[in-house]
């Protein structure tokens, strides 16, 4: 059903800078050699250390040598050509293990940039360019579909009917899995969705164009405590627990995560829309278009829908592996990359609905792309997919400084904050984003003495958050009586979360669908089952 389009692929980046190039054998066999010969399929098995090895391990939080990466390349590694080339490129403290056959280079992702974000709902507003900003595209889409006077060609109808048949590799028992692992890990995954994925993400200067034009958690304190709710709100609809007896109710057709991830669908192409019809006045006087494709790409394009799903997917795991101290089982995170590959279908992303690739891509065309799948198939294609985008586009500049200098500050406790994110982050990264760094020891002044008393404690206190975190996450993973209570338990809290959003941001809509006079019905119109997360409610602005 989708039909891609590609813009000028004019000024793509020089290619990748790689170093420490060696063939497949010598580097597959030293890595084996520093992993102990670990032929098990589990990327989470560990190498029998001494005990004093393990306390420390235990005792340590490093978010740059992580055990799993080790695995992962290995088994990446033994999966090739022994004549294949590969390249270690480090990248802000860490080097990444890159392969022709695993990973993409820039002049690949470049392409993405440059198609349009989300040809069929792109078109869909294009098309009906009746629909303002409270307008519930999904509900329309919804009557068209249950309407008998509608013909087969209404595109509304095409566009809801084609979403209620899920891809081929759609397992709702397999999706339920992976939102079990959400909510058995839910403290971890949530600071790591904070501290890791959302102020990493930061260090992306192309996503923060966006966020700074539609001033999103760039305004004052309450409105941008407000959208990080919202984010919880759509995780919420998508995970929370419901009363029904089918595996992953909510995200099956027509339940509420489901129509949740549409509508954020919806809202992506508006800002898209939106943003590529703004206009400026140039030097010479001549109206010209105000969003730069040429430097940012089109905004909320498939690479950029791409990192954000790997954000909330393979970083997260990430994030709890740097909390516990080692990595979520195998088959869970198969589980949990599942879920996320599904929800990505949703929103758009270009995801093959088949087992079978080629028949997703239409090949007759020469500006055809491959679905950039970042979550699926497999382990190592969702990690290698993270790499390669960070490798492409994860370059901080000052406008990511001043966003998360910004975020960590209206949230309160700003020292602590960073210190946090410099620990999930790392120092190189967390350099480059400019957080502070607690300083040790600087001589016997007496200004010295106090900034060396204040950041002692803050360590201690970080440290301590950390260390419950690890306790509780390591009794999740070891003890099933433990982890099947906290699941419950967690699910309850999300779904009186979900409740209280829901209350909140309905009558938040009707008040603004009336103070922006958008349409005479639309405060109406707006009701719960209705309440679209993320409601943009002011216009963007370059």
């Amino acid at each position: 059903m989708r039909q891609r389009r590609k813009s000028s692929s004019g000024g793509l980046p020089p290619p990748l800078k790689r170093c420490s190039s060696a063939s497949v054998a010598s580097l597959d066999c030293s890595i084996r050699t520093s992993i102990g010969q670990n032929e098990d399929e589990d990327i989470d098995e560990c190498v029998n250390n001494s005990f004093l090895e393990r306390i420390r391990n235990m005792l340590r939080f490093d978010a740059l040598n992580l055990k799993s990466t080790a695995m992962r390349n290995a088994k990446m590694l033994s999966s090739i050509d022994d004549h294949s080339s590969v390249s270690y490129i480090p990248h802000y403290g860490v080097d990444v293990c890159f392969t022709d056959e695993y990973h993409s280079s820039a002049s690949k992702l470049e392409p993405y940039r440059l198609i349009a974000g989300d040809p069929e709902m792109d078109s869909l507003l294009s098309e009906f360019k009746s629909f303002g900003p409270f307008d519930d595209v999904i509900a329309a889409a919804a009557a068209a579909c249950n309407d008998p006077t509608n013909d087969a060609t209404d595109k509304l109808a095409q566009f809801y009917r084609h979403y209620e048949q899920v891809p081929s590799w759609v397992d709702f028992d397999q999706i339920q899995r992976g939102i079990d692992v959400f909510l058995a890990y839910l403290p971890a995954a949530g600071a790591a969705l904070y501290y890791r994925s959302l102020v990493g993400g930061f260090s992306i200067p192309k996503i923060v164009e966006v966020l700074k034009s539609t001033r999103y958690l760039m305004s004052d304190r309450q409105k941008t405590l407000r959208r990080l709710v919202d984010t919880g709100g759509l995780l919420a609809a998508c995970f929370a627990p419901t009363n029904g007896s089918l595996s992953a109710a909510s995200l099956r057709p027509g339940g509420r995560g489901w129509l949740a991830s549409l509508r954020v669908r919806v809202l992506h192409a508006k800002i898209r829309q939106r943003l590529l019809q703004l206009k400026r006045t140039s030097d010479d006087g001549h109206s010209v278009q105000s969003w730069d494709i040429e430097k940012n790409g089109i905004p909320i394009n498939q690479e950029d829908m791409a990192a954000t799903l790997l954000a909330f997917s393979v970083n997260v795991l990430l994030g709890i592996e740097i909390l516990a101290g080692k990595p979520v089982p195998a088959n869970e995170q198969l589980d949990y990359l599942a879920l996320w590959r599904y929800i990505g279908w949703l929103l758009g992303i270009d995801t093959p609905e088949s087992e079978d690739v080629s028949s997703n891509c239409d090949t007759s065309r020469k500006e055809s792309l491959p679905p950039i799948d970042p979550c699926g198939p497999s382990i190592l294609h969702a990690y290698a997919s993270l790499e390669s985008i960070i490798l492409h586009i994860l370059h901080p500049e000052p406008s990511s400084c001043d966003l998360v200098t910004h975020l960590l500050s209206v949230t309160g406790f700003f020292a602590f904050r960073a210190e946090v994110c410099r620990n999930l982050l790392g120092d190189p990264l967390a350099d480059g984003l400019g957080l502070p760094k607690c300083y040790c020891w600087q001589g016997w002044r007496v200004d010295a003495i106090q900034i060396f008393v204040v950041n002692s404690l803050l360590k201690v206190a970080v440290y301590t958050f950390f260390m419950c975190f690890r306790v509780y996450t390591l009794l999740t993973m070891s003890c099933p009586w433990f982890k099947a209570k906290a699941t419950v338990w967690h699910g309850n809290l999300q779904r009186k979360f979900l409740q209280k959003w829901v209350e909140g941001n309905s009558s938040r809509m009707k008040r603004m669908s009336v103070a922006y006079k958008t349409d005479k019905t639309a405060s109406a119109s707006v009701t719960k089952s209705s309440s679209c997360p993320f409601s943009m409610v002011m216009p963007p602005q370059l």
